[in-house]
């Protein structure tokens, strides 16, 4: 489930990498499987095509910078911000670059 602002953002093609922390369901996933994004009951389904595994830092780089994940954030401070109120204790996340 994302939030509803994340969600119109993939509706509308603004944002395109959906960022989690590593978790049994999602370590599995592969290039070509169809990502599910759920807002309360607002679905959206796309398909990943690309897949990123490391640190916050080294998804940015792989990606071209963090307008992909956070594409309203001001800089890098509010990126910070945000990624540690979603994933306070991560260190290790999966990156999906989703069509």
């Amino acid at each position: 489930m994302v939030k509803k602002r994340y969600f119109d953002m993939y509706e509308s093609g603004i944002k395109d990498v959906e960022l989690r922390d590593i978790k049994p369901q999602w370590k599995n996933s592969k290039i070509g499987d169809i990502a599910t994004i759920l807002c309360g009951r607002r679905i959206l389904r796309k398909k990943i095509k690309n897949i990123h595994r490391g640190t916050f830092g080294a998804i940015v780089y792989e990606i071209g910078g963090y307008k992909r994940i956070f594409p309203n954030a001001k800089n890098v401070l509010e990126v910070l911000r945000e990624k540690k109120q979603l994933y306070p204790d991560a260190e290790e996340f999966l990156g999906f670059e989703l069509e």
